[in-house]
């Protein structure tokens, strides 16, 4: 029988079947009732692995610190049978910490790997396109001017979040009308972010040669990009903006995959290009805003997951929900990290550290590529 051969309900046998057979392309399914769901098996096992390590990375986090429990206490908490220390050190401290940098990691993975399709550009990022930059440098105006806020009665807790979302919204903005011309282009989009961000930067720089030693020492940790001090509170400010990146990614995944092998060959598709592109830059940007409000901006993120998922998973493109998985991972461990240093950093510092050689590999790999 041929590997297209219909069978007698007219179904491609070997496309796809009733009842999920394998494909020869090695795509395999999945079919309940009326729904149907296909699934590469390198997907499926990488998807799998990545959970399978968070969870891992997760509960080391839970069970160590400088605090010692006996891990029957520990199953004794997450029961909601633990004593009052250990709902605080447990629940409100450690679990607050990894489930925030977990979601803090999607949140990033999916806005650098929407970022990262638009430009069709693989060192673009929020943070290298100024998006973080221009978060930070609300986050620190707010920062350094605590009276006045305080004044008209914006609480901190409320008040930074805040700064950062309206900063990220402002600086893309900005971004968006010095680089449209007739139509969206990635290249000069990505020129005209490393400028804002640039600006971006020596404004922040600016504001905390002025500020107070106090003020200055909170702005700094925070733009550095810490999970120290997570609480529940911000749990209930991620996870929204989280499961908006998933059904994003599910719903635009089909038009995205369209606008990346071209505008001209999308439009004959069906697809809107500028609706798409426009709609998967605003998620982007959302999603990063969200992520920076809660934990500040953890450098290199949003660019390392994006192109590590692509890898692992063996797209032509950086896979959004795939990317998000890679960022939850790198997130966390990289937290866990920093938390087990001689002297504790902010998670910042080990993404850096990371990251940035990342970045200039991928750059000499470019240049090679350019001049040979």
């Amino acid at each position: 029988m041929s590997a297209t051969t219909r069978n007698a309900g007219g179904v491609r046998v070997g496309d796809r079947d009733p009842v999920g057979r394998a494909r020869a392309t090695g795509r395999r399914g999945i079919r309940i009732g009326p729904v149907g769901i296909r699934f590469r098996r390198r997907a499926a096992i990488v998807t799998l692995v990545l959970l399978v390590l968070t969870t891992a990375v997760g509960t080391v986090g839970m069970f160590t610190g400088t605090l010692d429990f006996p891990p029957d206490r520990v199953w004794a908490a997450l029961r909601g049978d633990g004593t009052r220390i250990e709902n605080l050190v447990l629940l409100d401290g450690r679990l607050a910490r990894v489930a925030l940098g977990a979601l803090v990691g999607l949140l990033l993975g999916i806005s650098g790997a929407l970022t990262q399709t638009l430009t069709r550009n693989p060192i673009a990022s929020p943070d290298i396109l100024g998006v973080t930059a221009g978060a930070g440098l609300f986050a620190v105006v707010f920062v350094t001017n605590p009276a006045a806020l305080s004044a008209v009665g914006i609480p901190v807790r409320v008040g930074l979040p805040t700064a950062a979302v309206l900063g990220a919204s402002v600086t893309t903005g900005l971004i968006l009308a010095l680089s449209w011309r007739v139509g969206f282009d990635g290249f000069r989009l990505v020129l005209v972010g490393l400028g804002v961000n640039a600006i971006a930067i020596a404004g922040t720089s600016w504001l905390l040669t002025r500020a107070t030693l106090e003020e200055a020492a909170v702005a700094q940790r925070w733009l550095t990009g810490s999970l120290d001090g997570a609480e529940p509170a911000d749990l209930w400010i991620a996870a929204p903006f989280a499961l908006l990146g998933v059904v994003a990614c599910v719903r635009l995944a089909a038009p995205l995959h369209s606008v990346r092998l071209g505008r001209e060959l999308a439009a004959g598709l069906g697809a809107r290009p500028a609706v798409v592109e426009a709609s998967a830059l605003g998620v982007a940007v959302v999603l990063a805003a969200a992520a920076v409000a809660v934990a500040g901006p953890i450098g290199f993120v949003a660019f390392v997951a994006p192109q590590a998922a692509m890898r692992l998973f063996g797209t032509a493109g950086p896979p959004p929900l795939a990317a998000g998985l890679t960022g939850a991972l790198l997130v966390t461990a990289a937290d866990l990290t920093a938390q087990r240093l001689p002297v504790e950093v902010p998670v910042g510092v080990v993404t850096s550290v990371v990251g940035a050689p990342a970045l200039l590999l991928l750059l000499a790999r470019y240049a090679r590529r350019t001049h040979a």
